[in-house]
Formats: structure tokens, C-alpha cells, sequence
């Protein structure tokens, strides 16, 4: 039964409970109820203690974890996970109030742009090579050398707010505007540096995003990843799913939580991986 409004506050409260048993029984049922609860969370959080605040925020970090994770199990149910979905559900892992609308409305205007610049007959390298001057000469996106391993260039909200990234994201960036003007662009899971890839004339042409949309061949690929220490095999250059994109990104930033130690937070993505790779939830709700 579903519980009223004096009976949601009266709830909250117990969490000012000392004795850990009877506290681990509160917290319980609060996750129980769910996300109705969370404006009471907020209304006592308001006048709480300093330490008291602290509790409240992580029962209410708890609850939104939970949300996030039933999102990610929907999300990977399908046969082929939403790209987009996905990386704005990242996103909400980082940011919780973060308005996905927003940023897909960023993402119609720019391939709007782009689709109003583009001639009527031009071939796909052509339009790829234009999508990328756009992108990173006209509106200055630029993989972020100085700081590489800050959280913020995971995050597709905070890539485009800042404009800078990492490989990954950058490349899920061109994707997404590739989708919205039907050019088959694809994603390529080199280790080490993500690439997006296109056909042209039967070859395959690589684009770097993290190096300004730089064009590659595949000779170019294979040197770079011999370069940076990797053995080249042929499913290197293959397209990768948008399942495979995702796990990525998460891992990404597991690895950046855990060199930071942020261990409580690489554990959480942990989980979500998990949910990508198989679209089961082990942990419980």
C-alpha cells in the first residue's frame, strides 16, 4: 500500500536513528518506496546537521543509483541499446539533474546546421569531411591533452558544455550527428584510442576525433596502434555496437574512479557495465 504524506516524512525522520540495525532497516524501506520519497529527503535535509545531510544524501544517492540501474536494464534489453540513451544515462550517473532534452536539442540544431551547408550530391567522404570540419574547426572541439583523465570528458554533457574530450566521446559525439544526417559512420574499438570509421569506394577511411577529425587509412591505424604498443589483428578496424560503445565508456571511467579513489563510485558503474554486457540487474533493488 502506498504510503501518504505524513507517513513519507514520518519515515525520513528515522533516519536520524543510531543504532545501526534499526537504521539499515530504514534505509531498506526507503528504497523500497522509491523515488517518492526524495522530496521529503530533500525538505528534512534542508534543517539537517551537518552530519545528518550527509546520511540524507546518501540514502537519496542510493535511490537515484537504483532508478538509474532499472533505466540501464531497459535500456539493454533491446537488441541494439540506444546509443544516445545511453550515453545520456551515463551522464546521469555523473550528473543527476542533468536534462537530457537539452543536449538532444544541441544535437538536432548542429546536424540541422551541417544538413543546410551540405551539397545534394555529396558522397560520404565528402559529407564526413564536412561533419568534421564543422564540428571540430567551426565549433572548436579538441580532445583534452591537458587533462586526459578528468571524469568530465566520459561525460557526453560535459563534452559538449566544455568541447573537449577523449576519443571515445568525442567519436560517440560524431555518431550521433552522423545518425542524424543517415551517414553510415560507425564506431571502431581500437585499443587505446577509439576511432570512428566510414566506407568509401570499398576502402575503409578512419576519422580521429580526438586529433581534430583527423582522416586516416588503415596502413595509418595499424602503425598508430603498433606505436602505442598493440599487436595489430583484422577485428581491430571492425565496426563495434553501440553495446560495445557503452561498456567503454563506463570502463573508462571506472578506471579514472579507481585511480582517484573514488572506489564506491567505480563499483557502481561496475554494475552498470555488467547490465550493458548482459541486460540483467544482479544487484538488489
Amino acid at each position: 500500500m502506498a504510503l501518504d504524506e505524513k507517513a513519507l516524512r514520518s519515515l525520513v525522520t528515522l533516519l536520524e536513528e543510531e543504532d545501526p540495525a534499526s537504521l539499515a532497516l530504514v534505509r531498506s524501506r526507503i528504497l523500497g518506496v522509491g523515488a517518492a520519497i526524495m522530496p521529503y529527503l530533500d525538505e528534512l535535509r534542508q534543517a539537517a546537521s551537518p552530519e545528518m545531510a550527509v546520511r540524507l544524501e546518501s540514502v537519496a544517492g542510493e535511490l537515484r543509483f537504483q532508478d538509474l540501474r532499472r533505466d540501464f536494464v531497459r535500456l539493454s534489453l533491446a537488441k541494439l541499446p540506444d546509443l544516445e540513451e545511453g550515453a545520456m544515462l551515463i551522464s546521469r550517473f555523473g550528473f543527476a539533474d542533468v536534462d537530457s532534452a537539452v543536449y538532444r536539442a544541441w544535437l538536432d540544431r548542429v546536424a540541422a546546421t551541417v544538413a543546410a551547408d551540405m551539397p545534394g550530391d555529396a558522397g560520404i567522404g565528402e559529407s564526413v569531411r564536412r561533419l568534421s570540419n564543422h564540428l571540430f574547426q567551426g565549433l572548436g572541439f579538441a580532445g583534452n591533452e591537458t587533462r586526459y583523465y578528468d571524469a568530465d570528458n566520459s561525460y557526453l554533457s560535459r563534452v559538449i558544455d566544455t568541447r573537449r574530450g577523449i576519443p571515445v566521446t568525442l567519436t560517440v559525439l560524431m555518431l550521433l550527428l552522423a545518425r542524424r544526417l543517415r551517414l553510415p559512420l560507425y564506431g571502431v574499438g581500437t585499443p587505446g584510442h577509439f576511432l570512428a570509421g566510414f566506407k568509401e569506394g570499398g576502402s575503409a577511411l578512419f576519422v580521429d576525433c580526438f586529433r581534430g577529425g583527423q582522416l586516416m587509412t588503415l596502413p595509418e591505424v595499424k602503425r598508430m596502434l603498433v606505436r602505442n604498443g598493440y599487436d595489430w589483428r583484422p577485428e581491430l578496424g571492425k565496426p563495434v555496437g553501440s553495446r560495445e560503445i557503452l561498456a567503454r565508456m563506463l570502463r573508462n571511467l571506472i578506471s579514472i574512479y579507481q585511480k582517484n579513489g573514488t572506489v564506491d563510485r567505480a563499483e557502481r558503474l561496475s554494475t552498470l557495465v555488467e547490465i550493458v554486457l548482459t541486460g540483467r540487474d544482479t544487484e538488489p533493488s
